[in-house]
C-alpha cells in the first residue's frame, strides 16, 4: 500500500506590520511576480508541494503558488506550514487563503484517491521557537476543511479563484498556519494573516486609541477615551468596539476649558478669544470717542484692528443722509 507523506515549511512571505481596520501579519501578496523571495527549506521526505508560477494572461496574473497533485494515491497526508507569526496585540486572527481546485472528474480512471477538499490547521506556541512545529495531526487544532465554494477546473484552459476567510481566537505568543492535503488537486494561491481594529477616533471631544476587537467575534471591547487638549470631562467618555471593527454605543464626552471654543474635534483659545475680549473693550471706548463723521475714526481703526486679528470687520453702519 502505497503511503504519502509530504512536509514543507512555507519559507517564502514577508512579516509586514501595518496598520473595519485590518492590521496585517503575515501575507504572500508582497511577492507576487517578484523576485529575491527566499529559498526554500524543505524536509526530509517525498516533497510533492512544489513551487511554480501561477499565470494567467487576460486577467493579468502571474504570481507564485504551491501546487500539489497527488490524485493517483492512496493515503496522501502532504503538509505546508507558515513560519511562526506572532500576533501582536491580536485576540482574535483572521486567515484569508486563494486557491484554485480541479475537478475529479479530470482524472477519469486513475483518481483512486481524489479529494474536492483540503484542511486548514493552527498550532500555538508560548515560546519564541523558529523550528519547524510537529506536524503530526494531534497537534494542530483544525480550523475547518475547505471546499472551493466557487468552483473548481472542470477544463485546463479554465481558471476560477476560490477566496476563503476563517478567523481564531488567540491566547499564546504565537501561531502556525498548516494546510493539510489529502488527494486533492491544488494551488495554493496567496495566503494573508491579519486582525481587525478598531481605529483611532475623536469624538465628543474626547480621544480614543485603535482597539483590537475581542477573541469571541461576538463580543465588545469597552474603553474609555481621554479629553483632547484644552477640554474638560462633563462624563467619562467611553465607546464600545465591535467584533466587525466599528465603533458603537457613544456615552459621556468632554467640553472645552474656558477661553477656549471647539474647532472641529479640537478645542481651540487665542485669536477668537482675545478678539471677543477686544469688543467688550472697543465698545466701552468707542462710546466716548466723539463722532466726526470722517473715515479717521471709529470704523477704520476697527476695521483695522480686527484685519490683525485675521478675524472679519464688523459692519459699518453708514450715516444717513441727510
Amino acid at each position: 500500500m502505497n503511503h504519502r507523506v509530504t512536509v514543507v515549511a512555507w519559507q517564502n512571505i514577508y512579516l509586514l506590520d501595518f496598520t473595519v481596520q485590518p492590521v496585517e501579519l503575515f501575507i504572500t501578496e508582497e511577492l507576487r511576480g517578484t523576485e529575491g523571495y527566499y529559498a526554500l527549506k524543505w524536509t526530509d521526505g517525498f516533497v510533492e508541494w512544489v513551487e511554480e508560477s501561477f499565470t494567467d494572461f487576460e486577467k493579468g496574473i502571474n504570481w507564485r503558488s504551491y501546487v500539489v497533485c497527488d490524485v493517483a494515491y492512496h493515503n496522501v497526508n502532504n503538509w505546508l506550514w507558515t513560519p511562526l507569526i506572532e500576533r501582536s496585540n491580536a485576540s482574535r486572527i483572521y486567515i484569508e487563503v486563494q486557491f484554485s481546485m480541479r475537478d475529479c472528474s479530470l482524472f477519469p480512471g486513475m483518481a483512486v484517491s481524489c479529494k474536492e477538499t483540503f484542511s486548514l490547521l493552527y498550532y500555538e506556541v508560548d515560546e519564541g521557537s523558529r523550528e519547524t512545529p510537529p506536524w503530526e495531526p494531534e497537534s494542530y487544532k483544525l480550523i475547518d476543511r475547505i471546499a472551493a465554494d466557487e468552483g473548481r477546473f472542470t477544463s485546463t484552459s479554465e481558471v476560477i479563484i476560490n477566496t476563503e476567510v476563517r478567523s481564531i481566537p488567540v491566547t499564546k505568543r504565537g501561531v502556525y498556519f498548516a494546510v493539510r492535503d489529502e488527494g486533492a488537486c491544488l494551488s495554493l494561491i496567496a495566503l494573508r494573516v491579519y486582525y481587525i481594529t478598531c481605529p483611532n477616533v475623536t469624538l465628543n471631544h474626547a480621544f480614543f486609541p485603535e482597539t483590537p476587537t475581542a477573541a469571541d467575534i461576538t463580543a465588545i471591547v469597552a474603553r474609555e477615551g481621554r479629553c483632547v487638549s484644552n477640554a474638560q470631562m462633563v462624563e467619562t467618555p467611553r465607546l464600545v468596539c465591535k467584533g466587525d471593527g466599528e465603533w458603537t454605543l457613544p456615552t459621556g464626552g468632554c467640553k472645552c476649558q474656558p477661553g477656549h471654543e471647539p474647532v472641529g474635534h479640537e478645542c481651540r483659545g487665542g485669536r477668537r478669544f482675545f478678539a471677543l475680549a477686544f469688543c467688550r473693550v472697543k465698545r466701552r471706548f468707542t462710546a466716548a470717542w466723539p463722532d466726526t463723521g470722517t473715515e479717521s475714526t471709529n470704523p477704520r481703526l476697527a476695521s483695522l484692528l480686527f484685519s490683525r486679528l485675521l478675524l472679519p470687520p464688523p459692519p459699518v453702519v453708514g450715516k444717513e443722509e441727510g
